[in-house]
């Protein structure tokens, strides 16, 4: 059943910048109306959806949330067509197969099973499926919502999962944090000039050139674990500027610079930093996106329910924070304790060709059903 869900899942095109992730909570909602006790639909702009199922009365409440949107795929990259679930005796291939349809197909899954088993009588178990993660994981049209009306409701599960997808050939990830994230734009002005004249030059490239080269000896573009926990990195994703000649120095230069923030590390101090940098080099910068870093305590119930069952399954696993970022800030701000990871097995998360071992399905469906059959 989960690759048959999964194929369904992988096959509806969410790609972020289509707004289109209706399609699949249309699909959700129909393809599981027989088992949910109840179904909200979340969001104007973007859609999400809330599935209870099991006894909706109860206060004994475990939750799963999936991001429905992907990230863009160009056809002409792929070895196989990105919105086709492909399949040999070991892979799957598609777009959002690990990130995070798959995660998505296991969660389902094991809650549908548990329903068939009649194991909610005493329980009541929601998933969200939420919107516009991929556009920063601080969306006001996704979880932000979901997080809302959980909270407006009084709706207190005692844990969430967010079964993002598992590095391929490494044990079992529960990641209890991930990194925040800040987005800037630098901006930079000179003057132009012809660059055979020998005189004095002020170039825009070369301000941005300073200010990363500077900026790198603050949060470093390789970041290590401290305490287990990412340090904070800073990628240059984008430059540009000038023009497509060899004798002019230009006057405008622009950079994209992706800041990975570590729960370790103070947001506000590193904004100080950008300040400050800015000035010493005649640039300017603008914030385009933040998210915040979160992090939950390792003896949380939720943690150790699945230390348990993990070590039930002989399983080998490790506490760990992950160094995207994901929606668990939105949950653990109204004090739900959320982790990450335990999804599909996979690699190319973002990139061409991604894939999942097909074997690691079922495998989290054991661990996620009996989670929910002993919590």
């Amino acid at each position: 059943m989960v690759e048959k869900l999964l194929k369904s899942l992988v096959e509806i095109n969410t790609t972020n910048s289509l707004h289109n992730e209706f399609k699949i909570t249309q699909f959700l909602s129909k393809k599981l109306k027989k088992y949910a006790s109840k179904i909200e639909f979340i969001g104007d702009k973007k859609q999400n959806i809330l599935i209870f199922f099991g006894n909706l009365q109860s206060k004994k409440i475990l939750m799963f949330n999936g991001h429905l949107d992907v990230v863009f795929a160009d056809k002409k990259e792929w070895a196989t067509p990105p919105f086709k679930y492909v399949t040999n005796t070991d892979y799957a291939y598609g777009r959002g197969v690990a990130d995070m349809k798959g995660g998505i197909a296991i969660a389902l899954t094991s809650i549908i099973k548990a329903v068939e088993d009649n194991l909610l009588n005493d329980r009541l178990i929601i998933f969200a499926g939420t919107a516009d993660e991929e556009s920063g994981a601080n969306s006001e049209f996704g979880a932000q919502l979901v997080a809302k009306y959980l909270k407006d409701k009084n709706i207190v599960p005692y844990g969430c999962i967010i079964p993002e997808p598992q590095p391929i050939n490494e044990i079992m990830r529960i990641n209890i944090g991930h990194r925040g994230l800040l987005w800037i734009k630098v901006y930079s002005k000179g003057t132009s000039l012809h660059s055979g004249l020998i005189n004095v030059e002020d170039n825009a490239i070369n301000k941005i050139i300073s200010f990363i080269s500077d900026l790198r000896s603050y949060i470093t573009n390789q970041p290590q674990k401290n305490n287990g926990i990412p340090e904070s990195s800073a990628r240059v994703t984008n430059i540009y500027g000038g023009q497509d000649v060899f004798n002019k120095v230009p006057n405008y230069c622009c950079c994209n610079i992706d800041i990975r923030v570590s729960p370790n590390d103070n947001l506000e101090k590193i904004i100080n930093i950008l300040t400050k940098l800015s000035k010493k080099y005649d640039v300017e910068f603008d914030i385009i996106k933040q998210t915040p870093s979160s992090q939950i305590d390792k003896d949380s119930k939720i943690v150790k329910d699945i230390v348990g069952e993990l070590t039930k399954l002989n399983k080998e696993y490790k506490i760990s924070f992950s160094s995207p970022t994901c929606d668990a800030h939105h949950f653990v701000n109204i004090g739900i304790p959320t982790i990450n990871g335990l999804g599909a097995s996979g690699d190319k998360v973002h990139a061409n060709n991604e894939f999942i071992n097909r074997q690691s399905l079922s495998e989290r469906i054991e661990l996620f059903y009996n989670l929910i059959k002993n919590f």
